[in-house]
């Protein structure tokens, strides 16, 4: 695990090593352990490493022949892939996975990511073939940020790296402000600054070393089409047995590891394959809260006493959210999903015990687990029920919402993306308005591309399915992926998702949907797979999640109200060009007053923290 930069440039001198070695450094955190920079000719590749496979091998950037490699992730196969490769006449020199990577590409060429299985963001330069490859994931596990500037690229693992180039800075994009008041995050390609991308999952991108380039070429894409055979005892010890395999291919490791448990049934999951595989206690990290409703810290310790794991926990107060300005900056762009914060604290936890842990994040997407697939399958079925709806919402939204429910009844297409985006937890359309000043409020027509590429690409599926799949294109990848990925490795943490294996995923999306969700039981095949371990109390519970208890530290006294007052003492520029300060002060009312405001006003608070930061960034 490791941070990853680079620079391309044509019609122009080459880039200077101070630049590739600034983006570097700034990507030390993710990488302790080693550092590497390569320049040749037009390209410079800079790595720092987390050294988790091969500790004495595998110094990046590696160059073999005519190819150079920066590569930040893990290649679960790897192992099997070098057998083909030395079958093939391929001689290795170190034991690392990123030595098997960059010989795949020597043998297959583009072709090389079908064999790949694992989590990975890369940048190769090919000098015999002059051109730059940036590469990405199945599912995005492992992020990849590019800057496309008239004569030069600039790649990294995280956007603060791209800042160091020496350019001037990147203008904001006030349309991805919108996007992340509305879905809490930035969806990709877009991120916070114009001309600067998130390369989207399961994608390879070819830059020629002259400018010349192509679009974003997928090379994978998920399909739900369920298999009648996968039913009953058969369905559910083929699951149990695929999510084994998957643990277990993600144990490997030259260093010592865990797991994160939240007590919940994905973690416990992952933790109960990982006791099975070792002959030794797990040790596994786990975070409560004081405040009552939003603790799990009970179910893990039971699912520790059960499994003989080595349980390392922490309690979160109000004042936990002190780091809250740090961790926006290492963002790197506005992200509002306030579990970042416990996030934060666990991979902190986790860290001065081992380097690596496994977690439970994906086993929603994959098995439906989330309220928001019962609320999506249970839609309104008469037109009474929906206009009911209609009238409660005031003004122009009214008229919007029935005409896209009319449109929905007429569509050609089984399902309706508005309706869809109607039920997933995003701050409202109402909401958003309040907040808008009057001459901005023509952002919230604004469409967003992947959404729509999304839905149209689902529409075969079946209605389950078609929500499920919008979330792997948009959710895991926008939000639950980099939330993991920013806070753990601000610890210099390396965190693996098993149940965000493409051969665990590829085998959900055949389960027909009554083994995912039945008579409003979520995640049906995984209970019924984890009831055999565990009392029916601890797997019938309702879902609880990481969320922070952000409206009780909202209210007066609180730590997240302290420093939304002091950021509204003297705001930071644009946030009340755009916001309207009497909207925001209605807010704060209302959750005083007991009403859950907590999410807008954190969206508020990171925006305005965020922007604070970044003061001469120029959104017009």
């Amino acid at each position: 695990m490791c941070g990853i930069a680079g620079i391309l440039r044509w019609g122009g001198p080459p880039p200077e090593r101070s630049e590739i070695t600034a983006m570097t450094e700034a990507l030390a955190h993710r990488g302790p352990d080693d550092q590497g920079v390569f320049q040749r000719g037009p390209v410079a590749l800079g790595h720092r490493r987390l050294s988790i496979i091969d500790l004495t091998g595998g110094k990046q950037p590696m160059e073999e022949g005519q190819v150079c490699l920066t590569y930040n992730g893990e290649i679960y196969n790897y192992r099997h892939l070098r057998r083909q490769l030395e079958e093939r006449g391929h001689r290795f020199h170190t034991q690392s996975d990123t030595e098997v990577l960059l010989r795949a590409y020597q043998e297959w060429d583009l072709e090389f990511v079908h064999h790949l299985r694992g989590m990975f963001a890369f940048g190769l330069a090919d000098f015999r073939r002059q051109r730059l490859l940036l590469g990405r994931d199945h599912f995005g596990i492992k992020p990849l940020y590019y800057r496309l500037e008239p004569g030069y690229l600039a790649f990294a693992s995280e956007l603060t790296s791209l800042l160091q180039v020496q350019d001037a800075s990147p203008r904001g994009n006030l349309t991805a402000v919108e996007m992340y008041l509305r879905f809490f995050y930035i969806p990709a390609p877009a991120t916070i600054y114009h001309r600067v991308f998130k390369l989207p999952p399961a994608s390879l991108r070819v830059f020629g070393f002259d400018g010349s380039q192509t679009p974003p070429r997928q090379y994978w894409s998920l399909h739900f089409q369920p298999d009648p055979a996968l039913e009953g005892t058969a369905a559910q010890e083929q699951v149990e047995a695929t999510v084994q395999a998957a643990v277990e291919a993600h144990l490997v490791a030259d260093v010592p590891f865990g797991v994160f448990l939240s007590g919940g049934i994905d973690s416990t999951l992952v933790a109960l394959c990982m006791s099975r595989a070792l002959n030794r206690p797990v040790p596994a990290f786990s975070i409560g809260f004081g405040e009552q409703g939003y603790s799990e810290l009970a179910y893990a310790q039971q699912a520790a006493r059960t499994l003989g794991l080595e349980l390392h926990q922490q309690i979160l107060q109000p004042e936990s959210l002190k780091i809250l300005p740090d961790l926006v900056s290492h963002y790197g762009e506005p992200f509002g999903d306030s579990s970042c914060i416990p996030t934060w604290y666990v991979s902190q936890l986790a860290r001065t015990q081992v380097p690596m842990v496994l977690s439970g994040d994906g086993g929603d997407e994959a098995f439906g687990g989330y309220y928001s697939y019962l609320h999506w399958l249970q839609r309104p079925k008469h037109l009474s029920t929906y206009l009911g709806q209609c009238l409660r919402t005031p003004g122009r939204t009214y008229g919007r919402q029935l005409l896209a429910y009319l449109g929905y009844l007429t569509s050609p297409h089984p399902y309706h993306l508005e309706e869809w985006q109607g039920w997933i937890p995003a701050t409202s359309r109402q909401l958003r308005r309040r907040l808008w000043r009057p001459e901005y409020r023509y952002l919230l027509e604004a469409p967003c591309p992947t959404f729509t590429q999304a839905s149209r690409a689902a529409q075969g599926f079946d209605r389950l399915g078609y929500a499920q799949y919008l979330d792997y294109q948009t959710y895991l990848p926008g939000d639950i992926l980099p939330k993991v990925d920013i806070a753990s490795m601000y610890h210099g943490l390396e965190v693996r998702t098993p149940l965000v294996d493409v051969q665990v995923v590829e085998l959900a999306a055949r389960l027909p949907a009554r083994q995912r969700i039945h008579t409003g039981v979520s995640k049906r095949i995984l209970k019924e797979i984890l009831g055999q371990y565990f009392p029916r109390e601890f797997v019938h519970r309702p879902k609880q999640g990481f969320s922070l208890p952000v409206n009780h530290w909202f209210r007066p006294g609180g730590q997240g109200r302290q420093q939304l007052t002091a950021l509204l003492a003297q705001p930071p520029r644009h946030l009340t060009t755009w916001l309207n300060p009497s909207q925001i002060g209605q807010l704060v009312a209302e959750n005083d007053q007991g009403t859950d405001r907590g999410s807008g006003l954190w969206l508020v608070l990171v925006l305005g923290l965020w922007l604070d930061q970044h003061p001469g960034v120029d959104f017009s």
